[in-house]
């Protein structure tokens, strides 16, 4: 069991501290942002704490960290708080549902999150700051480097490699053997039957890229409430 603090107030700190609570021994004791955000001295019941010098009250020595971001910045700012908490000295905790079937270990890096009713096949690599939400089927043999993003019902078949920073929307699907490049964005419903470059756009509906890159299509579809 270890001693937690949790990193964010929104959306997914939420989520990852009633996971945590329920489905693990872990004791989630604060939560941290960076201090022009905190508005309050407490969030769900416990102290919020100024990350900057969150080590004063929280060492890393007795306390690990969870770093719970969106994927703002095709999962840039995620990736960056993992690392300034990396630097802090904190070992970064992962979180993985109880409720998955394991034929064998589930080999993840620190700082997942992996939630519930996953389907994860053999000799499957999963590397650190990786957000899996619900009910996804990730083949054999397959990939997913750091940082990336799997929204619910994405089904990725065998020998995938999915690129650091990848973002993949509800529903699509990765096709045998194919590389999704870092830092792309896979919409919603898309069917990826070859390589996407890196920072390329794929939605459902256009049998080619868009002509845009990744980051500034994804600050266009949160601008607009589309993410």
């Amino acid at each position: 069991m270890a001693k937690l603090v949790l990193f964010g107030t929104g959306r997914g700190a939420s989520v990852a501290h009633r996971f945590l609570s329920h489905d693990t021994e872990h004791e989630v004791v604060a939560f941290t942002v960076d201090a022009t955000y905190i508005k309050a001295k407490s969030h769900r019941g416990l102290p919020l704490v100024p990350f900057e010098e969150v080590e004063r009250s929280y060492p890393p020595d007795r306390f690990r960290m969870l770093v719970l971001l969106g994927y703002q910045g095709m999962n840039g700012l995620r990736e960056r708080k993992f690392k300034e908490s990396k630097a802090k000295g904190y070992i970064l905790e992962s979180y993985i549902a109880s409720d998955i079937f394991r034929v064998e270990p589930i080999a993840a890096g620190e700082n997942c999150f992996i939630m519930d009713n996953q389907s994860i096949s053999l000799d499957v690599r999963i590397g650190d700051n990786v957000v899996m939400w619900s009910s996804n089927h990730v083949g054999d043999m397959t990939v997913i480097e750091d940082h990336a993003w799997v929204s619910s019902h994405v089904t990725i078949a065998a020998n995938v490699r999915i690129g650091q920073g990848a973002f993949l929307g509800i529903g699509a699907t990765v096709a045998n053997g194919v590389s999704v490049g870092a830092r792309s964005f896979v919409g919603a419903d898309v069917l990826l039957s070859a390589e996407l470059a890196g920072g390329a756009v794929r939605v459902a509906g256009q049998p080619e890229s868009l002509g845009v890159d990744s980051q500034s299509f994804m600050r266009v579809m949160i601008a607009g409430g589309k993410l």
